[in-house]
């Protein structure tokens, strides 16, 4: 009974914690020359490798401003192709068969 409280506990404030995060100030945007769908295409491509970068040098995967939905699914379309393009390199040499 009491590491099942305990948990609760955790649960509680980490839901805490990310309700008041999620009301955290954001830059302003600016209306010119934000990132667009193709934009996010080409960054979710790349995003593996940014996330190596910014190990070593301060890069972002993610460009913020951005133009909202277009550039998000632009970037969810490229990460997805990116996993593909992996996954259809690497499926021969781990036994798999295309065919």
């Amino acid at each position: 009974m009491r590491k099942w409280q305990r948990c609760c506990n955790l649960a509680l404030l980490g839901m805490g914690a990310a309700v008041l995060s999620g009301c955290a100030h954001q830059p302003m945007i600016g209306a010119a020359n934000v990132p667009g769908f193709f934009s996010g295409i080409l960054h979710g491509f790349i995003a593996i490798f940014s996330l190596i970068a910014s190990l070593f040098a301060p890069v972002r995967a993610y460009a913020f401003p951005n133009s909202g939905f277009g550039y998000e699914l632009g970037f969810l379309l490229g990460f997805a192709l990116c996993l593909l393009v992996a996954l259809l390199a690497l499926l021969p040499r781990i036994g798999g068969r295309i065919s």
